[in-house]
């Protein structure tokens, strides 16, 4: 009978899939990048809540639309800085505002899931574990949040235009896509980690 060592931490810290023993930089940027995902990933959280209550409670002096997409004013008591083209969401009926709500929750949801993908991306790597399958799916994750956020904009303004909430009925932004493009460069990525997996455990057969 064998005895396995006992699992250590910082740089003796092992790949239980690939075998790789990472280097002890990897791992503390690893927990340090984590850690600065899921602060961003609180705060942009509470204020995709605050912005969806907003529309939602119908807070008119703030929530609005503007162009045909959403638009919050920061400082309501600079009336005068408000755009010509800002709409307050009390113009708009009750059934329209929740609508409006809803899209907005649409709109949003994908930098959530991108920025959670990332958080746990680097959460593994803070763990030690690089080549993994399970680090491949995190990158086709944030991939997949890309490629929506550049195409749910598209949906949203078309139902804003049915719902008579918006004269515009396409607008498309060159965020949209430039976030389409680092998903298609994240999909590669995604790829080459899983192919680094396929090596991994190939070597594996052959100890």
């Amino acid at each position: 009978m064998t005895l396995s060592p006992a699992p250590s931490h910082g740089a003796e810290q092992v790949d239980a899939i690939a075998g790789i023993r990472p280097d002890a930089r990897l791992i503390r940027r690893g927990k340090v990048i984590a850690g600065a995902a899921a602060v961003c990933l609180v705060l942009v959280l509470l204020i995709d809540i605050a912005a969806i209550a907003m529309v939602m409670l119908r807070i008119g002096s703030v929530a609005g639309l503007s162009k045909g997409g959403f638009s919050f004013v920061l400082d309501p008591w600079m009336k005068e800085a408000l755009p010509t083209t800002f709409v307050p969401i009390t113009q708009f009926a009750v059934w329209q505002s929740c609508l409006a709500a809803v899209l907005l929750a649409i709109r949003l949801a994908p930098g959530l899931v991108a920025l959670w993908h990332f958080f746990s991306l680097f959460r593994m790597y803070g763990k030690g574990l690089v080549f993994t399958e399970r680090n491949a799916w995190h990158v086709r994750g944030m991939a997949w949040a890309l490629l929506a956020y550049g195409v749910v904009p598209l949906l949203t303004h078309a139902i804003l235009y049915a719902a008579d909430m918006s004269t515009v009925a396409f607008k498309f932004e060159i965020r949209q896509i430039d976030a389409v493009v680092a998903g298609i460069v994240l999909f590669a990525l995604s790829y080459v980690v899983s192919f680094g997996c396929d090596i991994d455990r190939e070597r594996e057969g052959f100890i």
